[in-house]
């Protein structure tokens, strides 16, 4: 279940604009509220299957934004390489003296902002 709520958090951090405000709606109080169906159900004044049907859209809608667009795949790939490059300018900061070693320094601390 932490897979699955990790994927669909970043995939609505992408894509929730493109929800509906009622699916923005109940998708929040889902994954970032820990509500349960029923619980969701009894705030909104709706079945609880009307919840589940409502949050499946919303997911099945974001999870084809990215099939179409690919957007968060190229960002994981992005990061990984930040990540890599990051590494390699802290190992060559700390094997490297002087200015370059500084650079090296910089460059690794401006990686690590870029990752966010």
């Amino acid at each position: 279940m932490a897979d699955k709520t990790l994927e669909m958090t970043l995939l609505f951090d992408f894509f929730g604009d493109l929800l509906t405000e009622k699916q923005r709606e109940y998708f929040d109080y889902y994954y970032n509220d820990d509500l349960s169906l029923s619980e969701i159900a009894e705030l909104t004044g709706i079945s609880r299957q009307g919840v589940r049907d409502i949050l499946l859209r919303a997911e099945s809608l974001l999870c084809q934004y990215e099939e179409k667009t690919g957007v968060v795949e190229r960002f994981r790939q992005m990061q990984r390489h930040l990540e890599s490059l990051e590494k390699k300018a802290q190992e060559l900061a700390s094997i490297t003296e002087g200015r370059a070693g500084l650079l090296a320094s910089e460059i690794a601390a401006g990686l690590n902002e870029l990752k966010g």
